[in-house]
C-alpha cells in the first residue's frame, strides 16, 4: 500500500502535548550527532533526535558547536517528524513478524535513517528504505542462518512500521580488530562461515551488496554475523544505496551476486592486516 505524501517537520505545530514531551527531554534521552567537515577537520553542524515511548520522533539541527548548546537550545530546535515521512504503512498483503518490546535478550533497534535525516527530509527515502529492509528480513528469516543477524521482527504503531528489531552483538569486525582476541580468529573458518551466509543469500536470489568489516559482527565464539541488509535486494533490482568505498570493484546501481564476491576476496587480505 502506498504511503501518503511526505510532510516537513515544520508542518506540525507545537501543541500542549508536544510542549510536554519537549520539556521532558534531557541530554540523557537525546541522540546527538556531529556532521564533520573532513577538509577542515572541524564540526560542520549537529543533528539530534528523540524517540518517545510511543515511537514519535522529534528531530533538530543546529550550526552551533555541541559544547555551546544548552538543553533549551536543543528543545527549541526540536520538531516532530510526521509519521508519514519516515514510517511506511504496514503492507495490507504481507503478514509481518511483530517484535515484543520485552525480547528477553539484548536487542538492537534499527530506526529509519535518523542518522542522516537532514539529507533526506521531505522525501520518501527513509520510509521506503525501512520497508525494503523489513521485507528482506522477513524473507531471510523464513530459514534462519547462523551467520546472519537474527531478526526478531518489527515494531508497529498507528498502522505503520517504526523500527526493525535485531539481535544485539557487542563488536563489529572493525572494532574487534583493536581487541587482543582478534589475532586468535581462525581466518579460514571465519571466511568459510561468512561464505556460507552469502551462499544462502545467493541461493534464494538475493545479493547483500555491502559486505565490509563494518557490516560484520562477532558472536561469542568469534564466528561472523552478517548485518545491515539495507542494500540487499533480488538480483537485477535497482538499489537506493549500494557499496562502501574501497569495498566494491566499481560503482554500481543494481543488485548482483558479483558485488558480494569482490569484498569476500578482499576480506581475506584485510583479516591478515586490518586497515
Amino acid at each position: 500500500m502506498a504511503s501518503t505524501a511526505s510532510a516537513s517537520t515544520t508542518d506540525i505545530p507545537k501543541d500542549a502535548e508536544e510542549a510536554s514531551v519537549l520539556s521532558s527531554i534531557s541530554l540523557q534521552n537525546l541522540t546527538i550527532l556531529e556532521a564533520w567537515d573532513a577538509e577542515n577537520d572541524t564540526p560542520e553542524y549537529i543533528t539530534f533526535y528523540h524517540v518517545t515511548k510511543d515511537e514519535e520522533v522529534y528531530f533538530g539541527q543546529s550550526t552551533k558547536k555541541k559544547r555551546e548548546m544548552t538543553i533549551e537550545d536543543y528543545r527549541n530546535a526540536l520538531c516532530r517528524i510526521d509519521d508519514s515521512e519516515i514510517y511506511p504503512e504496514v503492507p495490507a498483503d504481507t503478514k509481518l513478524k511483530i517484535a515484543h518490546h520485552d525480547a528477553g535478550e539484548p536487542i538492537y533497534i534499527k530506526r529509519p535513517g535518523l542518522e542522516s535525516y537532514e539529507t533526506t527530509k521531505g522525501t520518501d527515502f527513509a520510509r521506503n528504505a525501512l520497508l525494503d529492509e523489513v521485507l528482506i528480513m522477513e524473507q531471510i528469516s523464513q530459514t534462519p542462518h547462523p551467520n546472519i543477524i537474527r531478526y526478531h521482527g518489527c515494531y508497529t504503531r498507528r498502522g505503520r512500521i517504526t523500527a526493525i528489531v535485531l539481535q544485539r552483538h557487542e563488536y563489529t569486525l572493525v572494532q574487534y580488530a583493536q581487541n587482543p582476541g582478534f589475532k586468535n580468529i581462525d581466518i579460514d573458518e571465519f571466511l568459510k562461515a561468512l561464505e556460507s551466509a552469502v551462499a544462502y543469500l545467493h541461493a534464494i536470489g538475493l545479493a547483500h551488496n555491502d559486505i565490509n568489516p563494518y557490516n560484520i559482527m562477532l558472536k561469542e565464539n568469534d564466528a561472523p554475523v552478517l548485518i545491515d541488509f539495507g542494500s540487499c535486494q533480488p538480483f537485477g533490482r535497482q538499489l537506493r544505496s549500494a557499496g562502501t568505498p574501497g569495498w566494491c570493484a566499481e560503482p554500481f546501481s543494481t543488485s548482483e551476486k558479483e558485488h558480494d564476491i569482490y569484498p569476500l576476496r578482499k576480506l581475506k587480505t584485510w583479516l591478515l592486516k586490518p586497515e
